[in-house]
């Protein structure tokens, strides 16, 4: 029963470690905030239109391996794609790059049939228009890019850093403009304007946030499986998620080759020795992401502002146990509140730990399906009525509307830089379109294709998900033991079993039949069996799913670390789930948890934990799935 955590720990000690070069805060309420010139929707429906008439020659489709030089002399390494373009013949730039560790796309050459493209990436094939060619839509043009430190590209990592990666992109954005002949521009609070999309995943997600908050000249942006704030994503309540960051690192040492800013280095040696990070290393990590700017009591800004006119579409995993749905809930509510065309869909995968045997291997689990694991499921299989879906994506057999991914993407970029009314097009787009919902999640229901429904709000003008039904009685207190397994304690077999199982308590309000999707709140007490340790307690909860045949998983496999005794409010990670007739939600609690694989209290601690926890509202759900 102990060889699983045993066999984890051994592969993550020799791993290099970056735990700990984090806060301890959590994320505040985000607030409101302004800049940036809004597009009259008079503007946004103008067709696009070249600069200049007499340099927009055209050309035929080519590649182009580009190295540019950065403001500091760093040469960035880039791939350009353009498209075959007639004279006069305006078209988008689409602006990609890569997950932390990876490399730019610098080939569209591949069969998405039978390859399995990092997601986004096959965006990008569509976009570009080279293979299953769409006669009525001339191609895009296409950048693809080296984050500094990784790949071709020079310096160091520094995790997107405004004043280094923020920079990196604007002299990218500047080559553009000046070196793509035929770049559609239109007109932005009376100025011609280039128009210009992102994509990307994780880093590559992250790097669209910085980049709308630091330029105008992006005008839609599509994030996937990135942060908000990286102290809660990696560090949350003080306690780093060791695993991951240690595998992350190592992994991702054939691109970066270990060229990682000094200042990471420092706070990496800080975290392995004192256990303290500096405050100015905290807070220069807390400002790269939209924290900064979504949430100005942070008081973390470096000269970004939020932006009014650019639409996001999130995308998040509900198993990503780097960054949960959490991170998507608060960056769409940012953008949200100040742009109506804001979207956000949960799907199930994201930051995976299968590797290392802690989490089911997604291929496995989509086999047979149709779809394909590539970050996110590649196939949405969404629950709608069926004259709102295009005939060719109608799957009769289980009544759902399925939809690739790609598409879903593309979509949302064109509506946004070619605009609405091509959008619609099925001509232009090569494939019929439909309403993208405001809000979508694919559903825990027991279905290796999960089924994905429309999330309502109550109220037109509401830009978050609904809020949290009554809380829950407080649990009995239950004890569990904290630390590591194999350490000797004089532990008995039942009480180093907990250290590595969670144990499930029944919650008094968690066996609603529906569908519930959104953020559960939580209080939970943690208090001492006898003399209280001068070691500060380490525990993990969250929310388990026991279905009514008695199966019970940890949901989402998504925990919460707490460190300290006393009584704490706290929000769990987001879930996107179906209950059915017989199951329900339970509370977990463990003394240790794979994920932190080494944070864990270093002497065994014996603790009470109790906790009462609302949870999300049922969702509004007019095609009769969630009340089956």
């Amino acid at each position: 029963m102990l060889k699983g955590p045993f066999r984890v720990f051994a592969l993550s000690c020799l791993l290099i470690g970056l735990a700990g070069c984090l806060s301890e805060s959590e994320p505040g309420v985000v607030a409101p905030a302004g800049g940036g010139s809004s597009v009259t929707p008079s503007e946004n429906q103008t067709p696009l239109q070249v600069k200049s008439q007499a340099t927009a020659v055209g050309h035929d489709a080519r590649v182009e391996q580009v190295t540019l030089t950065a403001f500091d002399g760093t040469e960035l390494a880039m791939t350009v794609y353009f498209p075959e373009l007639a004279a006069g013949e305006a078209a988008p730039l689409l602006l990609h790059s890569h997950g932390f560790g990876g490399n730019r796309s610098a080939t569209l050459d591949f069969d998405e049939a039978t390859q399995t493209s990092e997601i986004g990436v096959d965006t990008l094939q569509v976009a570009y228009n080279e293979k299953d060619k769409t006669t009525a839509r001339a191609g895009w043009y296409i950048i693809s890019y080296d984050q500094r430190g990784h790949g071709d590209t020079g310096g160091n990592v520094t995790i997107l850093d405004p004043d280094f990666e923020g920079k990196d992109l604007k002299t990218i954005l500047d080559w553009a403009e000046a070196n793509l002949p035929n770049l559609g521009h239109r007109s932005k609070a009376g100025k011609l304007d280039p128009v210009i999309g992102t994509i990307g995943r994780s880093y590559g997600g992250a790097f669209q946030l910085i980049g709308s908050g630091l330029d105008s000249r992006i005008d839609a942006m599509v994030p996937n499986g990135t942060w908000y704030d990286l102290r809660y994503s990696l560090n949350p309540a003080g306690v780093p998620k060791t695993t991951y960051l240690n595998g992350l690192v190592a992994g991702g040492l054939q691109s970066n080759r270990g060229r990682f800013d000094p200042f990471l280095f420092e706070g990496l040696l800080q975290a392995n020795t004192t256990g303290v990070v500096s405050e100015e290393i905290v807070k220069r990590l807390g400002s790269q992401g939209s924290v900064s700017y979504c949430d100005l009591a942070a008081n973390l800004p470096r000269g970004m502002t939020l932006k009014t006119d650019v639409p996001a579409f999130f995308i998040q995993g509900a198993t990503d146990v780097l960054f949960n749905l959490n991170d998507a809930i608060w960056n769409f509510e940012c953008y949200r509140k100040v742009n109506a065309n804001a979207k956000l869909l949960f799907v199930k995968y994201g930051h995976l730990l299968n590797a290392l045997g802690i989490q089911q291997d997604p291929a496995a689990a989509l086999a047979g399906t149709g779809a394909k694991y590539a970050f996110n499921e590649s196939l949405i299989w969404l629950k709608t009525a069926r004259n709102a879906c295009p005939a060719a994506n109608w799957d009769a057999d289980t009544g759902r509307c399925v939809i690739p991914l790609k598409n879903m993407m593309f979509q949302f970029l064109a509506q946004h830089l070619v605009g609405a009314q091509q959008a619609r097009s099925e001509s232009y787009l090569g494939f019929a379109p439909l309403p993208l919902p405001e809000i979508t999640a694919v559903l825990e229901d027991s279905r290796n294709d999960p089924t994905a429904v429309e999330v309502k709000s109550n109220s037109s003008s509401r830009p978050k998900l609904e809020g949290v039904r009554a809380a829950s009685a407080f649990t009995m207190p239950t004890q569990v033991m904290t630390g590591i397994t194999g350490i000797p304690s004089g532990l008995t077999s039942t009480q180093a079993a907990q250290l590595a199982q969670p144990i499930f308590v029944d919650l008094n309000n968690a066996n609603v039949k529906g569908c519930f999707v959104g953020t559960p709140q939580a209080t939970v007490k943690v208090e001492p069996v006898g003399p209280a340790s001068p070691e500060a307690p380490i525990v993990y909860v969250g929310l388990g799913l026991k279905r009514a045949d008695g199966t019970q998983t940890v949901l989402h496999d998504q925990v919460t670390p707490l460190k300290g005794y006393g009584e704490k409010s706290i929000e769990l990670p987001g879930i996107s789930v179906q209950l059915k007739e017989g199951d329900s939600l339970t509370l977990t609690i463990q003394g240790f948890s794979p994920v932190f694989v080494t944070s864990f209290n270093r002497l065994p601690v014996p603790v009470t934990v109790s906790a009462s926890v609302a949870l999300p509202n049922a969702v509004q759900d007019p095609t009769g799935f969630c009340s089956l």
